[in-house]
């Protein structure tokens, strides 16, 4: 409980935290850059802040504290130093070298074509990889005139062709015209796509057309505020940038190509995201790395007080990070500063008093860590030995997460869509699997560390049960009412109902498998209170090989959805390979096995009572911003009322079993 109650404090405090960035930067370029940038430190944060580090260190360090208590803080403290030491030479080389390492996070943000104009139309053709946008960006001084372009399909898409079976057909353009609008390019925010009646388009978006255009005729599309109605167009002097969108729905779909006629002077870049995107990401990047420093040492100041049991602490740091980021936007809004930068600069500060928080705590507790001159001795050969296929094993979703952002960049706007609904499904996630993952460790530990096997896989089995009783019904609203949640949670201002209806999509597909990752860190504890850390690495390994190969196979097809789809599918292959490698060390029993498929019956009912529910309070979620607010509280009260009483009449639980479960 003291666990889950803060990580519930601090994932509220995140909510509110996303709905203001979903406020003031959308989905658009400077969302997609921030999103980019922060994933790379807030992945440290994840392997280190949440159990990873601590696979390897609190087991050595308790057995050390348990023989003599001076010794274990001397071991804990040459750790702390070495750790200090090369993380800190590891950040000095990677600020500089920043630009090398985003073009392996977001390649998809980089030019993938550049072309050298001559008077003569030259024919270009880019792959479109589940993008909807292409982007040309002119040098400096340079004309460029584009002609016929088009969106083409050149492959049939069918599961035959998915599977070797090619069904080629003849290259075909679109029969309606391409057709967009942009704001001005001081703007943070660019809306595109087809024309289309006013019911369909958002009232800001309409309203911000007729602005900048006035009435823009059927046949015709606008280019950095020029209109073109023929087959050609002029990139005016001032102009650099050129952006084609295809349309969505039936007229776009299928369309694999974009290709066009190009001549002029100068040289032009193809991009499939806006070409503004990739500096900012590495500017973001670097302002925000010190922050992975703060979270390795602060992960291992947090094993210290979790082995002397004093959980408060470590569960309630991450919540300065949230206040931190609230302040940050305050000033956004206050004093109009750039929202990228100014996020960056509060995750780089929030890093500092996270590490200071946790520091004055274990010296108030009587557990100082001191930097000490850094000794590479057996013991700390020991700990790294450990901890490196530790962490490649207990941050397996973090790696997950970054291949799917890698490959996200190729389309604009998926890094948003996947950040804000890795959001959602990350609060139980952390209030269940990472809350039981931290508690069950020490527990574990200890039990065989006092030759009480049978009662360590006990301990396991009840972190099953419990796990599964919280997170069936929220993985079965994700996967029902995904876009409600959504609506609820972040359409307002810049975040438009189109990005609601993306976002939802990529969380019912994490939705199907948040039970695996809540199975994942349940399980895990079982071999790394063994010191057993190389056999969950190995599986960890196979599961990253899965996602690649699966989002690979599903990008070009459903965009964002197959990434998140992917990494559910690898959560529920690694979820078998750790069953079957603790070898009967975790029996299910009959009553265990009943108590599951009730709480899956329970779950199934629920979905309907959510699904009718969802129909009954539609006019709400098409309303204004407070009635999407209050439909989603009356959808999840429903949700869990339903649950609560279903799972009580069905015995998947009871009062007793509820109190057992969350006492200490």
């Amino acid at each position: 409980m003291t666990v889950s109650g803060f990580t519930l404090v601090s994932r509220l405090l995140g909510f509110v935290r996303d709905i203001m960035i979903a406020r003031f930067l959308g989905t658009g370029l400077i969302a997609d850059a921030f999103f980019a940038a922060f994933r790379f430190p807030n992945l440290f944060r994840r392997i280190f802040g949440e159990g990873a580090f601590n696979a390897a260190f609190v087991p050595m360090f308790g057995k050390r504290v348990g023989d003599d208590r001076e010794e274990g803080l001397r071991f804990a403290s040459q750790a702390f130093s070495v750790l200090f030491l090369m993380l800190g030479v590891f950040t000095l080389v990677t600020i500089p070298a920043m630009p090398l390492l985003m073009n392996v996070v977001v390649p998809g943000f980089k030019a993938q074509q550049t072309l050298e104009l001559t008077s003569e139309p030259q024919a270009v053709e880019l792959k479109l990889k589940g993008s909807r946008s292409v982007y040309l960006a002119l040098d400096s001084g340079g004309k460029l005139t584009v002609q016929e372009a088009t969106f083409e399909q050149t492959q049939k898409k069918s599961l035959g062709a998915l599977f070797g079976k090619k069904g080629e057909v003849s290259p075909q353009a679109l029969s309606e015209p391409i057709t967009q609008f942009t704001e001005p390019a001081e703007s943070y925010r660019t809306y595109l796509g087809p024309l289309l009646p006013d019911s369909q388009l958002e009232k800001n978006a309409r309203e911000q057309q007729a602005n900048l255009f006035g009435e823009i005729q059927k046949n015709s599309f606008v280019v950095e505020g020029l209109v073109w109605s023929q087959d050609r167009f002029q990139l005016a002097p001032e102009s650099t940038q050129a952006r084609f969108a295809r349309p969505t729905g039936k007229a776009g779909r299928g369309m694999d190509y974009f290709t066009a006629q190009l001549s002029g002077e100068g040289v032009v870049k193809l991009y499939r995201n806006d070409p503004a995107t990739f500096d900012k990401t590495v500017r973001l990047a670097r302002i925000m790395f010190i922050y992975l420093l703060c979270m390795a040492l602060a992960a291992h100041l947090s094993g210290v007080l979790n082995t002397f049991g004093i959980f408060g602490m470590p569960a309630a740091a991450p919540i300065i990070l949230n206040l931190v980021f609230l302040s940050s936007l305050a000033l956004v809004a206050w004093k109009d500063w750039l929202p990228g930068e100014t996020l960056a600069w509060g995750v780089a500060i929030a890093g500092f008093l996270q590490l200071a928080a946790l520091w004055w705590t274990c010296l108030r507790k009587g557990a100082p860590i001191k930097l000490v001159r850094p000794q590479v001795n057996p013991e700390i050969k020991e700990l790294f030995g450990l901890m490196g296929p530790g962490v490649a094993a207990a941050s397996v979703q973090q790696i997950n997460l970054l291949i799917g952002g890698i490959i996200a960049s190729f389309q604009p706007g998926a890094v948003s869509y996947l950040y804000y609904s890795d959001r959602v499904y990350q609060l139980p996630l952390g209030m269940i699997g990472i809350a039981l993952g931290v508690v069950l460790l020490p527990e574990v530990t200890r039990q065989l560390r006092s030759g009480m096997e049978r009662q360590a896989g006990k301990t396991i089995t009840r972190g099953i049960e419990l796990g599964m009783l919280l997170t069936l019904p929220a993985a079965m609203a994700m996967i029902v009412v995904p876009t409600e949640l959504i609506a609820g949670l972040f359409q307002r201002g810049e975040f438009v109902r189109s990005d609601a209806v993306q976002t939802g999509k990529a969380l019912a597909a994490f939705g199907l498998g948040l039970p695996g990752y809540v199975l994942i860190k349940v399980l895990q504890p079982g071999y790394f209170a063994k010191g057993d850390t190389k056999n969950p690495m190995k599986m960890a390994v196979i599961m990253v090989v899965v996602n690649v190969v699966i989002s690979l196979l599903l990008f070009p097809w459903i965009g964002h959805v197959g990434l998140a789809l992917a990494t559910s599918i690898a959560a529920w292959v690694n979820v078998f390979m750790l069953w079957r490698g603790l070898n009967g060390f975790v029996t299910l029993t009959e009553r265990t096995v009943f108590k599951l498929g009730r709480m899956v019956l329970s779950s199934l009912l629920m979905g309907v009572v959510l699904y009718f529910a969802a129909k009954g309070l539609a006019p709400w979620f098409e309303g204004f911003a407070w009635q999407r607010v209050i439909a989603m509280i009356l959808l999840v009260g429903a949700g869990a009322s339903a649950f609560g009483a279903l799972a009580l009449f069905l015995r998947a639980t009871s009062i007793k079993d509820l109190k057992s479960g969350f006492g200490r």
